[in-house]
């Protein structure tokens, strides 16, 4: 992440389709819904577009026009868009379907692996009637699959921004699935976050800026990635223009000699 270039950030910015988006469907249950009261096919019904949603993003075939992989891959902003929609169906399907899942611990930080996997276990065995039925492009394993990669890219644009999303030459989720055991994976992302890896950069040789946060390594990195400077807040592409301008300021800002 550190050695690719803004420039070649920009190039893979402006080969994206016109209408671009990272956006999904959004689906919403009525706000004067009575959980209680609904029946088994009245539930059914309230998480049918979840579910389509969702399915729709898992059957999408890989793209073939890269060059990688002959069998074809999918993009990083696939992946984030397909746990975009899982999360969508994860959280219509706790609220129609209450006693059907184990309710994820809202402080993850006292959960050993164990638990975690545990109740990501129970719960997909309860989503999995379901979603495989809809799954015909793909199977239930590579979906599981495809979540997890998901959920991996998601933790890492929360850390260092969407830019990454650009990536997937660089950084595909399949490195992600192969490189990390789940407890590698959250062992990395969490000392990212926390400032662990900066001891293993010789900093001596860079540019010095201010750090913001725990982590050197994250700041110079969100200078190149922060979601502002590529995506908008409804998901698509901010033009060339604006981000020369936002990138300006937050390099004033971070750096501690002027640099345009």
């Amino acid at each position: 992440m550190r050695s690719i270039m803004m420039a070649d950030l920009e190039q893979k910015a402006q080969k994206l389709p016109a209408h671009f988006t990272l956006a999904i469907e959004k689906v919403e249950l009525p706000n004067d819904i009575n959980i209680d009261s609904l029946s088994s096919e009245e539930a059914s019904q309230l998480l049918s577009p979840a579910l389509r949603i969702l399915t729709l993003h898992s059957n999408m075939k890989p793209h073939l026009d890269n060059g990688m992989n002959q069998n074809g891959i999918y993009y990083n902003n696939d992946y984030f868009r397909l746990y975009l929609a899982f999360t969508q169906f994860q959280t219509i399907f706790a609220t129609l379907f209450p006693n059907e899942i184990i309710k994820i611990s809202v402080n993850e930080e006292t959960m050993t692996e164990r638990d975690k996997d545990r109740e990501r276990n129970a719960n997909m065995k309860a989503y999995r009637a379901w979603i495989e039925p809809f799954l015909t492009e793909t199977n239930w394993a590579a979906f599981r699959r495809n979540i997890m990669v998901g959920e991996r890219i998601m933790q890492l644009t929360k850390v260092v921004g969407q830019g990454v999303l650009l990536m997937t030459k660089e950084l595909s989720g399949s490195k992600l699935h192969l490189t990390f055991t789940n407890n590698e994976w959250d062992e990395f992302i969490q000392g990212l976050s926390q400032g662990v890896w900066d001891e293993t950069i010789d900093w001596s040789h860079e540019e010095e800026i201010e750090k913001e946060g725990s982590s050197l390594l994250v700041t110079e990195l969100r200078l190149k990635f922060a979601t502002h400077f590529w995506f908008t807040e409804q998901g698509t592409v901010v033009p060339p223009a604006e981000r020369k301008i936002a990138r300006a300021k937050e390099r004033s800002k971070s750096y501690n000699t002027p640099n345009s």
